[in-house]
């Protein structure tokens, strides 16, 4: 395990785990904690070996959100565009461009920005005792972090104008029939149905999975037309790949393929 700036690093076979290790303070995202996120996301990025990244929190919460205690110092040294341009795209950045398969794995509060996190991420696994908040409201401020469009694209304009307008806790069950997790399981049994979760993704096409995550984020903003076209290429690409290759000879022989990534 390698320790960032309160984040905890680990890696198992193709699988890393980014642990937010800032429990005394429901792991609130202050500058430190900020750049040890992205410290790991690098390390991450760099090994050719990682394929799925386990995003998830130490104690009670994934992450509550910005350290409000920053707050003052921002209105007036830096002003709130700054730290959600130059701390958080960086972050979101890294999720949604990378090729990688991002898992969050949410075992506490998801507050604040750090919704924003839990939302980019490409799957979501929740603990049934989880909330999911966006307290935005209650101190006089917008989502940031891209969070009216994750929460308008899941959640339908009219639900999620109530969940920023009321700052209520959402459950793990509504999280999940709304669309905002793929998965909740018990508390005591989060940890390892993530890493299974991820394990099991890990022996999956990479390629496959790469391609299929570029697709859709872009389906976000494209047409119909336009989708089926990117598709196509992507298409081509795995069709040429040795994967592909060694893909079919192993159905056709009733083995187990082996990916590669190439």
């Amino acid at each position: 395990m390698t320790e960032f700036q309160n984040v905890a690093y680990a890696k198992n076979g193709h699988v890393a785990t980014i642990r937010i290790d800032r429990e005394n303070a429901m792991n609130a995202l202050d500058n430190a904690t900020r750049a040890g996120i992205r410290a790991a996301q690098d390390a991450a990025e760099a090994d050719p070996e990682v394929r799925i990244v386990v995003l998830t929190g130490t104690g009670r919460a994934f992450t509550s959100g910005t350290d409000l205690k920053e707050l003052p110092e921002f209105r007036t040294k830096h002003g709130m565009f700054d730290i959600s341009v130059r701390d958080y795209k960086p972050i979101i950045d890294a999720i949604t461009e990378s090729d990688m398969i991002y898992v969050a794995a949410i075992n506490g509060v998801a507050g604040g920005v750090g919704l924003s996190v839990a939302l980019s991420c490409d799957l979501a696994i929740m603990g049934e005792s989880a909330t999911c908040f966006v307290p935005f409201s209650n101190i006089s401020l917008v989502p940031d972090g891209g969070l009216s469009w994750l929460l308008l694209q899941h959640m339908g304009s009219k639900r999620a104008f109530e969940a920023i307008a009321e700052a209520t806790h959402i459950s793990a069950q509504d999280c999940k029939e709304m669309g905002l997790v793929n998965r909740v399981v018990a508390d005591d049994a989060l940890a390892e149905a993530a890493a299974d979760w991820a394990a099991s993704l890990a022996e999956r096409a990479p390629l496959s999975l790469a391609y299929s995550k570029r697709i859709l984020r872009a389906a976000h903003t494209q047409s119909h037309a336009q989708t089926a076209l990117m598709e196509s290429e992507y298409q081509n690409r795995c069709a040429n790949s040795d994967d592909s290759s060694t893909a079919v000879t192993a159905f056709l022989t009733k083995q187990k393929p082996v990916f590669k990534g190439r």
